[in-house]
């Protein structure tokens, strides 16, 4: 046997995983081997210590091969895995509101003067005032609650929308709420034609500047063989929730159907590369809707060691109309954002650059 113990395929490292210079990232690799022969990392002789191997290697690549070999009386192994490093990472955060379709039924009804004019988008614009905030808005193409679909929304407020878009984009999240699921056993042509026709919309009403590649898709489920069209689309972030750790035993579920070795990872490194498709997948830090705002520090306080936090909410909670109606539901935001910004997070786009760091674009 002749196993990497402290590093996983896939794994994200950064500032905290060693020591990061102008040169490279020296990475710690440790292992253990039932071979009696020599080990090598990156062709770097390894410290032995019994079973144990030891060895630092450099970084110097955002993609990089780690390989350890051994020979012994019986033969020659290796292992090689890939790890990406998240070169020059810095304390940030995305943050995204999915399910909108209340927002654009409304405003095509009422056809305010302004989009700040509706309620929701002028509390979002007081967030981003506020603390700097970028959202994205995730989006159906059918509002399932009221006759409505996004074709309905005038191209009136186009210029509106692409003066915001520094800080307030739209996506796509699915073609409507319900069923719910809708893609946990779809197609990848069903994916790739609703992304596109919600796509087309969005660049209709509101310019190309504000449609950017979704990090999330409606209930976190697509199957793998749709990661391909959605690569192909640009996406490179997928968010979800991989395990549900309260329940006896654990459940892997919302996670686009990651195994358990990968979904218990993710519980505690919160990124994972998946070369195939060339996409991270990424553990939600809070979903505000979900927690009343005393409950939200103490949610957040478990991710400050980490530089990327990822937050989200749902929009229906914010309208008096819905039957599940949250009046605190801006408070909640709001504290998951005062909280973040107060530890020196920075908000960024995860579908810019590497999860919001733009270094290997340098």
């Amino acid at each position: 046997m002749l196993e990497i113990t402290n590093v996983r395929h896939g794994a994200v490292v950064n500032r905290h995983s060693g020591r990061e210079s102008a040169a490279g990232l020296e990475l710690f690799i440790e292992g253990i081997t039932d071979s009696a022969g020599p080990v090598t990392v990156n062709g770097v002789r390894a410290a032995c210590d019994g079973r144990r191997f030891s060895a630092t290697v450099e970084l110097k690549e955002q993609f990089n091969e780690i390989q350890v070999e051994t020979a012994g009386a019986f033969g020659a192994f290796s292992q090689t895995i890939r790890v990406v490093w998240d070169r020059e990472s810095f304390k940030r955060y995305n943050f995204f509101i999915d399910d909108h379709s209340f927002l654009f039924t409304y405003i095509a009804r009422e056809r305010p003067k302004s989009l700040f004019d509706h309620f929701y988008l002028k509390f979002l614009r007081e967030m981003n005032r506020k603390y700097g905030m970028k959202v994205t808005l995730n989006c159906f193409y059918r509002n399932d609650h009221q006759p409505f679909e996004l074709k309905d929304f005038p191209d009136t407020y186009r210029q509106e929308w692409r003066d915001n878009a520094d800080w307030l984009r739209l996506s796509f999240h699915a073609y409507s709420e319900f069923p719910d699921r809708p893609y946990q056993n779809a197609t990848p042509a069903k994916v790739a034609a609703d992304f596109d026709r919600i796509k087309e919309e969005i660049i209709r009403i509101a310019g190309e500047e504000t449609f950017i590649a979704p990090v999330v898709l409606h209930w976190f489920m697509a199957r793998p063989d749709a990661f391909a069209a959605l690569s192909e689309r640009g996406v490179r972030v997928l968010n979800g929730e991989f395990i549900d750790a309260s329940a006896p035993p654990p459940v892997c579920d919302l996670g686009y159907f990651r195994g358990p070795a990968d979904a218990i990872y993710l519980n505690r490194a919160r990124q994972l590369y998946d070369f195939e498709s060339n996409i991270v997948f990424v553990k939600l830090d809070c979903i505000c809707n979900l927690l009343t705002p005393p409950k939200i520090p103490s949610r957040l306080e478990g991710s400050l060691a980490q530089d990327v936090i990822s937050l989200a909410s749902h929009e229906q909670y914010s309208y008096p109309g819905y039957f599940n109606y949250q009046p605190d539901h801006h408070e909640r935001i709001e504290t998951a954002l005062r909280m973040v910004t107060e530890h020196g997070y920075k908000p960024v786009f995860f579908s810019d650059g590497f999860l919001g760091n733009n270094s290997w674009a340098k």
